[in-house]
């Protein structure tokens, strides 16, 4: 992992996503998230390289790609851990966390993602404004959609870490089945991180991109939920189950997988867009024998 300052005190660890931090006095930091598990070591090194003890994480949401080192770091270095309130909720025991991934059986949640689970210390309230953690005052946005309580947050030097609201560069380029929980609350997000962050010295992305301004991006991740949804309506020319409908995406998309958490992500995807066309009026519902059918209007 390479450590590359933003702006300031705050800079990010490049890896497999990228993972901002504020630098504090002493030798002591804040982490913007906590990555992935497969990189925890790398993590671990990249900080002692750097001098840096992370004293807390100001997450952003609780996913496993975000969240799930979040108590590894208390165990090791007692991090003290501040969430969103409902992203808190969610992490707080494993069934709370299954109420998201209820894809999931709680065995196979807990094997695949039971680091997540994990109580916060301290929690953002639900207004936009400053949250002070460790001294440190980060202007909070509320950004949810992409889960519950999802956040944005701008550091004292005006870097905005806009974590998983949108994609950027290469991962937008080659994104095949973006993820939202509420497609319209995502929507309206990005439409509020753009007016509320376009002073910001840069806007980092977790998937890997740094940007300036967010107008283009925005507009970029708007027309990429309406092209995908485009392509599921043209897949409901007749009415399919909901299982018709990720079999045949997971196809036209190449998403072709032996792994069952794969599997239940992509379904969890494919189930937001319906739900989103047909809150905004695109396809209709039809039950038959007790099954739910899908078909374009």
């Amino acid at each position: 992992m390479e450590l590359i300052q933003a702006k300031g005190d705050t800079w990010y660890l490049a890896a497999a996503e990228l993972i901002p931090l504020y630098r504090l006095e002493g030798g002591r930091c804040i982490l913007l998230d906590s990555g992935l598990e497969s990189e925890r070591e790398a993590l671990s090194a990249a900080l002692d390289r750097a001098g840096l003890t992370p004293v807390g994480v100001f997450g952003s949401h609780t996913h496993r790609d975000h969240s799930v080192n979040n108590g590894w770091l208390r165990e090791r270095y007692g991090t003290r851990i501040c969430l969103p309130e409902g992203e808190a909720v969610i992490a707080s025991t494993p069934l709370m966390c299954k109420q998201v991934y209820a894809s999931l059986s709680l065995e196979g949640l807990m094997e695949d993602c039971g680091g997540m689970v994990c109580r916060a210390d301290e929690t953002v309230g639900p207004e936009d404004g400053t949250a002070e953690f460790l001294g440190v005052p980060f202007r909070v946005l509320h950004a949810p959609g992409h889960t519950p309580d999802h956040i944005c947050t701008i550091t004292p030097d005006g870097v905005c870490y806009t974590a998983d609201l949108m994609l950027a560069g290469p991962a937008l380029e080659s994104a095949r089945l973006p993820y939202h929980y509420v497609h319209a609350v995502a929507r309206a997000s990005m439409e509020k991180l753009r007016d509320a962050a376009g002073g910001c010295a840069c806007c980092i992305a977790a998937h890997r991109a740094v940007f300036r301004d967010p107008t283009p991006v925005v507009a970029d991740n708007l027309a990429l939920l309406d092209r995908m949804g485009g392509e599921m309506l043209e897949l409901l020319r007749t009415p399919l189950t909901l299982g018709e409908l990720v079999a045949a995406v997971v196809e036209r998309k190449k998403l072709l997988t032996r792994s069952e958490l794969k599997a239940a992500r992509y379904a969890r995807s494919v189930q937001c867009f319906v739900e989103y066309l047909r809150d905004t009026g695109r396809l209709d519902v039809v039950v038959d024998r007790g099954m739910r059918r899908f078909v374009r209007r």
